[in-house]
């Protein structure tokens, strides 16, 4: 399998700019998941997969899976015909059209074999491009999981590190939707910041770490009992969400405000030390001004961005003041 490929490679950095980067995820998913998917196909005369990547960013997990399970597929059996499809979106319009063009910089490759590479990607001067016999299995399409329907009869679903950005009500309900898109039996992958809160009925932990879930059926009759009560309970509570989530960006757009001034005065008074306040190798300020933006010009993007800025606002003033007190 592929994972095994990996095993003579440096340590996959953190960046998530790169494919195939962690060799342990990467031989769980084949071993534990596809492999089992694939079992299970057989044995009920089926010969199609079908994977939903909600949050796809600009692409590289899509392919990377992608890749994975034709693997998997071609170590059970070369003749083996099964076909897969992924879905694979995003509330980003312009991530979308990234990931759907599947161009990518040689940076993206350092922890991929050079037979995985040659096989899946071509070379076009110092970018690769993914080669239709991935490209082919893919849909790519904007999506908002919060809001938008999801997709029906689903073996895989993966929404990696991206439910933490959404309030508690949105979070249980996009859980709730997972679970119904899901066949009997289906996985869901959050990462390792993912969790599936209260709706713990709707599914059973299979890897804590990963965080990696299978479907259990629910009755149908308690389901159908608690609808209304639960319909009722969600729409209150939203609501307060909702108002909260309005004042703090009130308070968010004064902060900033706040912050810029510092930022100034601070790259005037100590212009060779300012680079220090660069975090994860980007600028915060520029950063959380981006989703300032995004919220201004997309009113349905406040409440999927609001949590993300308050986070990166929270890390930036902290720089601010390890970086005051480390000049005194």
């Amino acid at each position: 399998m592929l994972s095994q490929n990996l095993q003579d490679l440096k340590q996959p950095s953190s960046s998530a700019e790169e494919f195939l980067r962690n060799i342990e995820l990467a031989d769980l998913i084949q071993k534990q998941i596809f492999a089992t998917i694939i079992k299970k196909k057989l044995d009920l005369s089926e010969s199609e997969m079908k994977i939903w990547i909600a949050g796809c960013s600009t692409g590289q997990e899509v392919y990377s899976l992608a890749i994975l399970l034709k693997e998997t597929i071609e170590s059970m059996d070369e003749n083996l015909e099964m076909e897969f499809k992924i879905y694979a979106t995003d509330l980003d319009y312009d991530s979308v059209k990234i990931a759907g063009a599947g161009v990518y910089p040689n940076t993206a490759f350092e922890n991929v074999p050079s037979d995985i590479l040659n096989k899946y990607f071509d070379k076009m001067q110092d970018y690769y491009v993914v080669k239709k016999s991935i490209r082919e299995h893919i849909i790519f399409a904007p999506h908002n999981i919060a809001k938008d329907p999801g997709f029906h009869h689903l073996d895989f679903i993966s929404c990696r590190n991206v439910l933490h950005y959404f309030q508690p009500t949105q979070k249980q309900r996009i859980i709730s939707s997972f679970h119904h898109s899901l066949n009997e039996d289906g996985y869901l992958f959050l990462g390792q910041s993912g969790s599936i809160g209260d709706s713990k009925e709707l599914f059973r932990v299979i890897n804590k770490k990963w965080k990696i879930y299978i479907k259990q059926e629910v009755e149908d009759r308690k389901r159908s009992e608690d609808a209304g009560l639960h319909a009722i309970q969600e729409k209150s509570q939203e609501g307060k969400e909702l108002q909260l989530l309005n004042e703090e960006l009130l308070q968010a757009k004064e902060r900033i405000a706040n912050l810029q001034v510092k930022l100034e005065d601070m790259h005037i008074d100590y212009e060779d030390k300012y680079e220090t306040l660069k975090i994860d190798s980007y600028h915060p300020i520029l950063f959380v001004k981006g989703l300032l933006q995004i919220i201004k010009k997309q009113e349905f993007y406040k409440e999927e961005y609001a949590a993300a800025m308050l986070k990166e606002m929270t890390k930036l003033e902290l720089a601010i003041e390890n970086f005051q007190a480390d000049q005194q």
